[in-house]
């Protein structure tokens, strides 16, 4: 028989094993942003909590950064797609989802301008995290940064390393961390604190209180 031991490490392995096998199905990205995810930083999260039901079906269970797990807790599916609205915002993901099977014509020129600008929007939006950036544009990060803080704090909430990131998705949803050369947000932060821009408090295992210098 197993000891307490055992059965700690033959869960654990199990556990793992389910997580590469998701990941590797998710193409090695997060399942919420579509981000590549390092195994390291990636957790097997249920669509349906199990606080409210959910079961440990694969059909319920999808790999995301564990950060967004932790801040995600036992939201519903409804809650979390509003999370996610926000920061994939694009009146064309629609169409690209669902193609339309026989075209459909603009009712009028400015519907067409409109459609235009947001193509350039998006186009705007991949050239600027595909392309790499000079190394003092860091500074626009750490502005976003620090407004996703002060948004934190007007609401008389604690800015935490754990949901810090889901907010400066919502104020600039083209922000990646990869566009100023880190593989990790965790990192960023990290380099932040550095600069002297913020400081991190541990709360508790890889989860940082994040206060404004």
């Amino acid at each position: 028989m197993l000891g307490v031991q055992g059965n700690l490490a033959l869960q654990k392995k199990t556990i793992m094993k389910k997580l590469n096998a998701l990941l590797f199905h998710q193409g090695g990205k997060c399942f919420y942003c579509d981000e590549q995810l390092d195994i390291k930083e990636a957790s097997i999260d249920h669509i349906i909590p199990r606080a409210k039901g959910g079961k440990d079906d694969v059909d319920n269970l999808v790999v995301c950064c564990k950060y967004a797990n932790h801040a995600f807790a036992d939201c519903s599916p409804k809650q979390k797609m509003l999370v996610i609205k926000d920061i994939i915002h694009s009146p064309l993901l629609c169409q690209k989802l669902f193609p339309r099977s026989e075209e459909v014509k603009e009712v009028n020129e400015v519907n067409e301008v409109k459609k235009v600008n947001e193509v350039k929007k998006v186009k705007a939006s991949l050239n600027q995290a595909n392309n790499k950036t000079d190394e003092n544009d860091i500074s626009i990060a750490y502005a976003l940064l620090l407004q996703a803080i002060d948004s934190f704090e007007k609401e008389g909430k604690a800015a935490s390393s754990s949901i810090v990131k889901i907010e400066m998705l919502k104020i600039e949803p083209s922000f990646k961390e990869a566009t100023y050369g880190f593989k990790q947000f965790g990192k960023f932060l990290l380099r932040a604190e550095q600069d002297k821009i913020i400081t991190l408090e541990l709360q508790r295992k890889n989860s940082y209180l994040i206060k404004k210098i």
